[in-house]
């Protein structure tokens, strides 16, 4: 699996930190109950930024970018980073689009808000054709999607639309 040539793969060092912490914080009561601040705060220390890697061939007038990995605190998964949306198989995750000509992502996983990407650096790499690997790393959304609208056109009030057909606009 691309980027995974580390002694100790991310996930890993991610789950054994969380366990530790639980370990120090989560005192069990005789009954075996487990104080549920405690493992909120100890998984909330060890949450990192989504990330992916997209592996892009380009062969004449065409570039396919359908090899890409989209890397969570929870796993590693093969996912299609063409342009536009389309469904992945990470798990809970309910949208995912990418646009190229904007080098933005956003993506949205069940239960939760739109979260947002951007190309982070690119590199070539070899192949029989002319091949890249971009890196993608997470950042605070700061841009609309088309179906949110954008507030600079959408029109204010209905009474803008009357006062325009009275006028006879």
């Amino acid at each position: 699996m691309p980027g995974l040539g580390r002694d100790w793969p991310m996930e890993t060092i991610v789950g054994d930190t969380a366990i530790t912490l639980l370990r120090f914080f989560v005192k069990p009561t005789t009954n075996m109950r487990f104080d549920t601040t405690a493992i909120l705060a100890s998984l909330a220390l060890t949450a990192s930024a989504d990330r992916m890697e997209v592996f892009t061939t380009c062969a004449s007038f065409t570039c396919t970018s359908y090899d890409a990995w989209f890397y969570t605190d929870y796993g590693t998964y093969k996912v299609n980073a063409e342009k536009g949306c389309r469904g992945t198989s990470v798990p809970a995750m309910v949208e995912f689009c990418v646009d190229w000509d904007n080098r933005r992502a956003h993506f949205r996983f069940s239960g939760q808000g739109k979260r947002c990407m951007v190309q982070d650096s690119e590199s070539a790499y070899g192949c029989a054709a002319t091949c890249y690997k971009t890196t993608w790393r997470e950042i605070p959304c700061n841009w609309r999607m088309a179906s949110e609208g954008d507030p600079a056109t959408e029109i204010a009030s209905s009474a803008f639309v009357t006062m325009t057909k009275t006028a006879g606009n």
